[in-house]
């Protein structure tokens, strides 16, 4: 039977200046083994209840194109892209990385009957413009999913679904899918983009918060739309952006014509910053571990600090004092790995805490 569960996206953490992650992860020798490539980002190291969307990006610091399905996985300390059909991860080839900050993912369980996979959320539920993006996520039941996805509106039952392209191919039983359904609170734009007049195997999106924005690193999935759309395009390619030095496009990797009116959803973040500006607060925390108190400092005022579990369950939440120091009592935690996320200033951090 399908299983369809909510997980916390980012740990859900509410502050006034949420604001959603993105940035660019290259595989290299130094940071990849076989046909996997370890990410490093605060918000997701040590983080296994952490959701993020990826997407390959074809020039980041050079042009490398990865004809390969691509899927996320959690090692037990890092998060971790790789390819699905277990060849060697292309050296010098590039991912955006999307981590929504607010807003709702579900994680949802095929049970390998059918070549589709029914949404049932009541956020998007009846609504034909909902904008869906999706990662296929290796944990927790270990399947390999080497399929390319799209998604496609059901006016039967008016749900969305998330259909393999190989249309006569089952959806592996146990293969589970994270999906981005909303914008949430984090700063995102979401839309969707047609390919009213491509160009050999691409589509120039034009969108303020894209245009002129080398760094603004969206991702993309396809949608097939509802039935008698002109984007009813069944597209078994790999797909990834570039930036031509004045938009962004969407583009095949395997260098297949782009089919006219073929359809994609895309989220972006309204103000993109780079990791350094976005993410750190250059906080730091002693003694870790401990078996007591711990005290957080930072450059800047400390707000809030919020204590979550490895199952993204929020443990303990406690107010700064209006200073760059908070030191906080956790003898009651049961032993074990925790993440705290602390705001200080404009950013967020997440800090990694080890209860004895």
């Amino acid at each position: 039977m399908k299983t369809i569960f909510t997980f916390l996206g980012m740990l859900l953490f509410t502050v006034v200046l949420a604001q959603d992650k993105v940035f660019v992860h290259t595989a290299t020798v130094g940071n990849s083994t076989g046909n996997v490539t370890y990410l490093d980002h605060p918000d997701l190291n040590g983080n296994p209840s952490a959701n993020f969307i990826v997407t390959h990006n074809l020039n980041h610091g050079g042009v490398q194109y990865n004809d390969k399905v691509t899927g996320t996985w959690y090692d037990g300390s890092s998060w971790t892209i790789f390819n699905e059909d277990l060849s060697a991860i292309t050296e010098g080839s590039s991912y955006n990385i999307y981590i929504p900050d607010g807003g709702k993912m579900i994680n949802i369980e095929a049970d390998g009957s059918t070549y589709d996979l029914q949404l049932n959320d009541s956020d998007i539920n009846g609504n034909q413009n909902a904008v869906i993006v999706y990662a296929t996520y290796f944990n927790p039941n270990g399947v390999y999913n080497n399929n390319n996805y799209g998604i496609y509106y059901d006016t039967s039952d008016d749900r969305w679904r998330i259909y393999n392209e190989e249309t006569t191919t089952n959806i592996p039983a146990g293969a589970v899918f994270s999906v981005l359904i909303d914008e949430g609170t984090g700063g995102a734009t979401a839309f969707s983009h047609t390919a009213t007049a491509p160009i050999a195997n691409y589509t120039v999106i034009d969108h303020p918060n894209l245009n002129g924005k080398p760094e603004a690193y969206p991702v993309v999935s396809h949608n097939w739309g509802a039935s008698g759309d002109p984007s009813n395009i069944v597209m078994d390619n790999t797909l990834g952006v570039w930036y031509n030095g004045s938009n962004w496009t969407i583009y095949t990797e395997d260098s297949s014509p782009m089919p006219v009116n073929a359809k994609f959803n895309v989220y972006v973040a309204d103000e993109p910053l780079s990791v350094g500006e976005e993410t750190v607060a250059n906080v730091s925390s002693y003694p870790n571990p401990t078996n007591g108190e711990v005290t957080f400092t930072s450059k800047e005022t400390i707000s809030n600090v919020s204590i979550y579990n490895i199952l993204g369950q929020e443990v303990k939440q406690i107010s700064g004092n209006n200073n760059t120091d908070l030191t906080i009592n956790i003898s009651e935690l049961s032993s074990g790995n925790y993440i705290a996320k602390v705001q200080a200033g404009k950013a967020v951090q997440s800090v990694k805490l080890i209860k004895l």
